[in-house]
């Protein structure tokens, strides 16, 4: 068995950076940190899913990657809408995929593949797939032999909040066609809209993960921040293609 650990939606700042909602986001990414540190230090993979700071630049990345360095070679990163592409890939490069135009990962644990995609739209909130990855992503997949798990920010379903689904992946129809051709695609798992949630695509679960700052309200109309705690989600990866997964609060 293979544990991962998936984090979301950091939208660190820097140490002098304004509150988000009303939450100290840099205090709740480094509480979630020592959590983590303490109990789940020796995970296979730790993953996060985008958002991995608010609109900030190269210094707070690399900040990022040195409060993550006791994960090191273990660590995988992709971006969410309010990240910037070309720093991410300056800070992250040795763990991301040579390609100018994503800061994406294919990486092997357990018998299963992971890809991490690149749904970042610069200037945009909604997300879609950057570059020419529909093309590498389908020829990952047709190459994989084994079950797939795959990492994005944008979830490619919507999630019954009516705002936050105008903001989702584009290429809905596309994606879910990619996941009805291929059999071994198991696991979707993402971030965005700060909320736990569950469905399916075809035979493929998919899953959005609470942020580890603040969290939206579930199944709402119109934008409303949730009381909820902080989370993160643990995903045992079984070498016969099955999983466990569940979201923790702190």
């Amino acid at each position: 068995m293979a544990q991962l650990i998936q984090i979301t939606d950091l939208h660190l700042v820097k140490s002098d950076g304004p509150l988000l909602l009303e939450h100290d986001t840099r205090a709740a990414f480094l509480k979630m940190r020592d959590y983590l540190l303490e109990h789940h230090s020796d995970c296979d993979r730790l993953i996060v899913s985008g958002d991995l700071v608010h609109d900030e630049g190269e210094d707070v990345y690399r900040e990022l990657l040195e409060q993550l360095s006791p994960w090191e070679g273990r660590l995988r990163v992709i971006p969410g809408n309010h990240d910037s592409r070309m720093p991410m890939q300056k800070v992250f490069g040795d763990i991301l995929r040579d390609d100018p135009e994503s800061a994406s990962f294919i990486d092997e644990v357990g018998g299963w593949t992971l890809i991490g995609l690149d749904t970042l739209i610069e200037g945009a909130v909604e997300g879609d797939l950057a570059g020419e990855q529909w093309v590498w992503f389908r020829e990952a997949v047709a190459n994989a032999t084994g079950p797939i798990a795959v990492f994005m920010h944008h979830p490619p379903v919507f999630v019954g909040s009516q705002w936050v689904d105008q903001l989702s992946l584009v290429s809905l129809g596309v994606f879910a066609n990619l996941v009805e051709e291929f059999e071994q695609l198991k696991l979707v798992v993402c971030g965005h809209v700060h909320q736990e949630y569950y469905t399916q695509i075809f035979h493929a679960d998919v899953f959005t993960t609470p942020s580890t700052c603040v969290q939206f309200k579930p199944n709402a109309a119109e934008f409303a921040v949730d009381s909820s705690s902080p989370g993160f989600r643990t995903i045992d990866l079984n070498s016969d293609g099955t999983f466990q997964t569940q979201v923790h609060r702190l």
